[in-house]
C-alpha cells in the first residue's frame, strides 16, 4: 500500500508545507527576539543618556547659580574700583590746592645747604601743566573700530544717543611741573659746584642744572654770578624728608643794599 503523499527529497514523510511553515515561524521568532534585544538596548541607552543629562542640566543650574553669584560679586567690586577711582580724583583734586612742599619749607632746604662762599640774590618758582598726549592707535585698528561702530549704530542707535546723554565728563586732576630758579654769587667756580652738587643730594629737587655761571666785578671784587634751575620731584611731600639742619650765623658789617643784603659781605676772597 502506498502513502498518499509524495515523499520529501530527504526520504521523510512529512510536508514541505508543514516544514517551510516551521522554518518560518522558527525565522520570525528568531526576528522577534533581535527586535525585543534591540529595543531593550535602545530603552537602556536613553534611560542612561536621560539620567546623564539631568545630571548636566543639574550641573548646569548649579554652574549657573555660581557664575550669577561671582557675576554680582565683580559687579559690587567694579563698584568699589569706580568709587576707589572717584575718591582718588577728588584727593588729587584736592592735593593741587595744598603744597606738598611749603615755600618756607622749600628755601630753608635751599639756603641750608649754601657753601659758606655763596650767597642767593634771587628765587623764583614757576609751574606749568603738562598736557597729556592721546594714545595713539593704528590707522587698520582704527578703521575696523570705526567700520564696527558704523555696522552697530544703525541698530542701537538710540540707546547710545541716551547712554551718551547719561554720560557726564570726567574732569581729571590736571599734572603739574614745578621748576625753581636760583640766581646768586659766589666767590669761585668751586663754591658753584659744591652747590650745585648740594642740591642734587636734596630729596626734594631733580634735574638740577647748571644755566649759566658768568664772572662778574662788584666793588672791584671778582664774582661768579649763577644761575641753577631745578625741579621739584612730583613724589616729594615734607611728611616723607627731614630738612637739612645747619647753624648759619652770617655776619653783618653793616652793608645794605635797596634789594635785600649786600652779597659781597659773605664772600672772604683771598689777598684782600
Amino acid at each position: 500500500m502506498q502513502s498518499p503523499l509524495p515523499p520529501t527529497p530527504s526520504g521523510s514523510f512529512i510536508p514541505a508545507d508543514y516544514i517551510q511553515e516551521r522554518v518560518e515561524l522558527r525565522a520570525n521568532a528568531f526576528n522577534m527576539l533581535l527586535f525585543v534585544l534591540v529595543l531593550g538596548c535602545v530603552a537602556a541607552a536613553f534611560l542612561v543618556t536621560h539620567r546623564q543629562w539631568n545630571a548636566v542640566k543639574e550641573e548646569h543650574k548649579t554652574i549657573n547659580g555660581q557664575y550669577q553669584a561671582e557675576n554680582e560679586k565683580i559687579e559690587q567690586l567694579k563698584k568699589l574700583e569706580s568709587q576707589r577711582a572717584d575718591m582718588i580724583d577728588k584727593a588729587e583734586m584736592t592735593a593741587l590746592l595744598l603744597e606738598k612742599i611749603p615755600r618756607s619749607v622749600l628755601m630753608a632746604e635751599v639756603i641750608n645747604r649754601l657753601p659758606d662762599h655763596v650767597t642767593i640774590s634771587e628765587t623764583q618758582l614757576r609751574s606749568r601743566r603738562l598736557v597729556e598726549a592721546p594714545p595713539k592707535t593704528k590707522p587698520g585698528a582704527a578703521a575696523a573700530t570705526q567700520n564696527l561702530s558704523a555696522s552697530k549704530g544703525a541698530a542701537a542707535g538710540g540707546e547710545k544717543g541716551d547712554d551718551k546723554e547719561k554720560k557726564v565728563a570726567v574732569v581729571r586732576p590736571p599734572k603739574m611741573e614745578y621748576t625753581l630758579m636760583i640766581t646768586g654769587f659766589a666767590a669761585t667756580d668751586v663754591d658753584v659746584a659744591d652747590f650745585h652738587r648740594a642740591l642734587k643730594d636734596s630729596p626734594v629737587l631733580d634735574r638740577v642744572d647748571l644755566v649759566s655761571s658768568l664772572q662778574i666785578k662788584m666793588e672791584d671784587l671778582q664774582l661768579r654770578k649763577f644761575r641753577i634751575e631745578a625741579q621739584l620731584k612730583p613724589t616729594a611731600d615734607v611728611k616723607s624728608f627731614q630738612p637739612l639742619a645747619v647753624a648759619r650765623s652770617p655776619k653783618f658789617n653793616g652793608r645794605q643794599t635797596f634789594g635785600g643784603v649786600d652779597p659781597t659781605i659773605f664772600m672772604e676772597v683771598p689777598g684782600r
